[in-house]
């Protein structure tokens, strides 16, 4: 088949160019309308959206305000001012807890008297302290619950004023039995002392316990070994 084109070659520019401007006008229309579009979008999210965000975390930052404000003392804990400023003081303010190491040779009656500790237990919360341990008899425990009972420490507080009190406020006997080991009896207890602050306060210094008017006292240098078997905790 044979095809002549029979139209002019400005024709065919002019149809060429026809095409063009609609579809360059089309583009345009196109590009336009989705321009529009977007404006109107942005124009409801800065207006409406946007400012509804705004005034919801306004309003949340107020009610997280008035919660931290209720809180009492709260400038206390905000600046790290405050916090280090409190360390030194709650250094000293916690106890000495190893004082009753030094405590202990004073504590132990002189033989036959003496006691033999298997378990030593410091309650801070409770400020007490638990002997568990063994004897020679009822009445070598007696003379030991008589010597925690007029035990007393001496010290000197922060204004360097020598003070003495009694170390425990209660002494009580929690268990006591009779125990045979190779023919040899003996009396094993469990005694619950209450102590006073004073004794393992850090704040006072020149801590030392006494236990006077009873031959007991003499045993700082004298008393036996306090730890057998089970060792202290």
């Amino acid at each position: 088949m044979i095809q002549l084109n029979l139209l002019p070659d400005i024709k065919k520019e002019y149809i060429n160019a026809q095409k063009t401007r609609a579809l360059v006008m089309s583009s345009s229309i196109l590009v336009t309308i989705v321009a529009v579009g977007l404006a109107v979008l942005m124009f409801v999210y800065v207006t409406f959206l946007q400012q509804l965000q705004i005034t919801l975390a306004t309003n949340d930052i107020k009610d997280k305000e008035k919660q931290l404000n209720s809180v009492q003392d709260l400038s206390k804990y905000l600046t790290v001012q405050n916090q280090l400023s409190a360390l030194p003081e709650l250094h000293a303010s916690k106890g000495i807890y190893s004082r009753l190491l030094s405590f202990l040779p004073v504590l132990n009656p002189t033989a036959p008297n003496n006691v033999a500790l298997t378990k030593l237990q410091l309650v801070a919360l409770d400020k007490q302290v638990n002997f568990t341990g063994s004897t020679a008899s009822f009445e070598s425990l007696n003379v030991f619950v008589d010597t925690l009972r007029n035990a007393e420490v001496s010290y000197k507080d922060q204004s360097s004023s020598p003070q003495k009190s009694k170390m425990f406020e209660t002494v009580m006997v929690q268990s006591s039995n009779i125990d045979k080991l190779n023919g040899k009896s003996s009396v094993s207890f469990t005694v619950i002392a209450q102590y006073v602050e004073p004794a393992f306060d850090g704040h006072n210094t020149e801590v030392t316990a006494s236990v006077p008017n009873i031959k007991t006292s003499q045993s700082v240098t004298e008393s036996p070994k306090l730890f057998t078997g089970g060792g202290s905790q």
